[in-house]
């Protein structure tokens, strides 16, 4: 089995530089789209441009901590208490921020097909921002316990066995898979019924203006730039959320080596899969919508303009 030790050392080491070169350049992109004039006044393309902003920040920081300090010699993690603590903080509470936003985006999307006036105000840049401060506040303040809980033991930066690692995995787990992937699905079927019940509604063609057929073309754009990247989504998390927590549950069973390593081999896949769910949402978003693709080719032309005159003045 030292051959598939050397294949998951090398699949761990090109994968993840992968991941944060293609990831990076990905997000950057996504941001730059979603900034332009066309989308930022939408109350889910904010909450889409605040979880892009936390992939980039969770691939970098994630993947350059992992490995500087696993592949590159640096053991500041297992040297130093606070740079242990905050990264086994952030590593969690940000995958939990970043698919909190995206659930957020199918809420709104949820609340502005709804038939009920009162339901649809709360797609607005003035719930959204406050929902959001609050939500992230949350997610922070909730997760502290993993700043005592995350200590050096025994050359490792880790919880105790037992019971603190079942609590981190535990929430971990809730916040960043079952609840954001859960919410997902029921606004995702809500969603579907409010827009069923919006055909069955009688309207004739003459009562249909030019700009309420614009918005519904845009509404639907939105719907499956949100859904298919909620999806996509779901399925990764809930394959990390089983794959992590199999490993925690028999991490006190006595295992073979040859065990130990496919276990592992496993977990490592698992991880990588993982990160590019954070990376991936720029080429989802391009592939899966004639808007999206439409405005990213207007924002580059737009970005690209604005470089080459000021390079001219210079």
């Amino acid at each position: 089995m030292v051959l598939l030790t050397e294949i998951t050392l090398y699949i761990n080491i090109y994968g993840f530089f992968t991941i944060l070169i293609i990831g990076t350049i990905g997000n950057i992109l996504n941001l730059i789209t979603l900034l332009s004039k066309d989308f930022r006044t939408k109350a889910c393309i904010f909450y889409l441009i605040s979880s892009s902003s936390l992939d980039l920040f969770f691939i970098n920081f994630g993947i350059i901590i992992r490995l500087a300090t696993e592949y590159f010699g640096n053991n500041l993690n297992v040297t130093n208490r606070g740079i242990c603590k905050i990264r086994g903080y952030s590593l969690v509470c940000l995958p939990a921020m970043a698919s909190t936003c995206l659930l957020l985006a199918t809420f709104d999307r949820c609340v502005s097909t709804s038939p009920h006036a009162h339901w649809r105000r709360l797609s607005s840049m003035w719930f959204a921002r406050r929902v959001f401060i609050m939500s992230m506040l949350f997610i922070l303040i909730s997760g502290m316990f993993q700043l005592i809980i995350f200590d050096l033991r025994n050359g490792t930066c880790a919880p105790l066995p037992g019971l603190e690692t079942i609590l981190v995995t535990v929430y971990g787990d809730v916040f960043a898979f079952l609840i954001p992937d859960g919410g997902t699905f029921i606004f995702g079927i809500m969603t579907w019924i409010h827009i069923h019940q919006s055909k069955n509604r009688v309207t004739t063609t003459t009562e249909v203006s030019h700009q309420t057929v614009r918005i519904q073309r845009m509404n639907r754009q939105l719907l499956i730039l949100i859904f298919v990247q909620a999806i996509i989504s779901a399925v990764i998390g809930m394959q990390r959320g089983i794959t992590y927590s199999y490993n925690v549950i028999t991490s006190s069973v006595k295992k073979s080596i040859e065990q130990q390593q496919i276990e592992y081999f496993i977990l490592q896949i698992s991880t990588l899969t993982f990160y590019t769910k954070f990376g991936m949402t720029f080429y989802i978003n391009y592939s899966s919508s004639s808007m999206f693709r439409k405005v990213f080719k207007k924002s580059m032309e737009s970005l690209m303009n604005r470089c080459f005159h000021r390079c001219k003045r210079d």
